[in-house]
């Protein structure tokens, strides 16, 4: 037998490693882990309708004798940091005290003020930054949906507009708060979602 120093290390053959079994293992193991995640996210669908281009040569769009006997509504609801301005055809719900008349230095009071019975939502308002989700009165907004639903029971659409920093969330549970009333009637649930509007 040769030592381990006279051995040539041209008589050692390279060992090819399989690495195909492992390739296996690990797909079989991510198409598992797909199929199972998508059981454990909720996912939640709301109806959202984009702005609709129609030719302004053609008209486009529906047959204007049957629109004549619909009164439009255009019923608009905008988050600020004041609060939420609810407006319609004839103007911003709320916005004038009675007797009072409208005039360009005085801004528009929200419909539905900011509720301040938490420090947060006062400090918020002092500094005009986005206030917290819990300082909306949500229950307000629902209530006040009732009323306009109530005069126009065929409405459906309602146009959303927010500040560009209010969070995502504020938008979400204003949406909650006037798609549906308490005991499941519907109310406004034809979103349209808009820029700010200065």
């Amino acid at each position: 037998m040769r030592k381990p120093s006279e051995r040539s290390s041209s008589q050692t053959k390279p060992v090819a490693l399989n690495i195909t079994p492992y390739l296996d293992i690990v797909t079989s193991i991510m198409l598992f882990m797909m199929v199972t995640s998508t059981g454990l996210v909720q996912i939640g669908v709301i109806n959202v309708n984009a702005p609709r281009y129609t030719d302004p040569i053609s008209g486009g769009g529906p047959k204007d004798e049957d629109k004549k006997d619909e009164k439009k509504l255009n019923l608009t609801i905008g988050i600020m940091h004041q609060g939420l301005f609810i407006g319609a055809v004839g103007g911003v719900l709320g916005s004038l005290e009675e007797g009072e008349e409208a005039s360009e230095d005085q801004p528009l009071k929200p419909t539905i003020p900011l509720l301040t019975s938490d420090p947060a939502c006062v400090e918020a308002l002092a500094r005009k930054t986005p206030p917290p989700a819990s300082c909306y009165d949500y229950a307000r907004l629902t209530a006040e949906m009732i009323k306009v639903k109530d005069k126009f029971l065929k409405e459906t659409k309602v146009i959303i507009f927010a500040q560009p920093d209010v969070p995502y969330e504020i938008l979400v549970m204003v949406m909650d708060a006037i798609r549906q009333d308490s005991e499941g009637r519907a109310l406004f649930y034809d979103v349209i979602l808009s820029p700010e509007i200065t």
